[in-house]
């Protein structure tokens, strides 16, 4: 663009016409620009714990270590395992962004709920709310039983290769 062309752009964006009012977006007071907003005492953390998110990821990232232990170096599966990689690496990531950080979206999200508090009570989810029990034993046990399935998965060749 030409100078001339953004400037016009730029006195154009100064020049409203008359009865209309700029926009000017509120401020904040000085200093309170990162206050959270006042929660009312009746109202209910539901995010999910980050120790639920770290256990989940921590069993998904067992299960590609022992595939990596046990299937690299074998043909073709350094590719499958690259790939498998990959996935996961997205997957992790999504896990880790979107549920570890999810309280952070809603300003009323209180991010000093214990583990035990979380358990007992409820997390929301997109369908409706469950409780924080459940959703720890859908996550965690999930990745854990593929953690556990791999593990076995090593055993079995490892014993069988000759």
């Amino acid at each position: 663009m030409s100078t001339t062309l953004l400037r016009d752009f730029h006195r154009a964006d100064r020049e409203l016409p008359a009865g209309v009012p700029p926009h000017r977006p509120p401020a904040a007071e000085r200093g309170m620009e990162h206050v959270r907003p006042e929660v009312p005492d009746d109202e209910t953390p539901t995010y999910l714990h980050p120790a639920v998110v770290a256990t989940a990821a921590a069993g998904y990232a067992w299960m590609l270590f022992v595939f990596w232990i046990v299937f690299a170096g074998y043909g073709y599966m350094g590719l499958s395992l690259i790939i498998a990689t990959m996935i996961s690496a997205v997957m992790l990531g999504l896990l880790i962004g979107c549920g570890g950080y999810a309280r952070d979206v809603t300003p009323w999200q209180r991010p000093w709920r214990s583990f035990q508090v979380f358990l007992s009570g409820e997390v929301e989810v997109w369908g409706g709310r469950m409780s924080g029990r459940e959703a720890f034993i859908q996550l965690a046990g999930m990745s854990w039983c593929l953690a556990a399935l791999a593990t076995a998965f090593a055993i079995t060749i490892a014993l069988s290769r000759p």
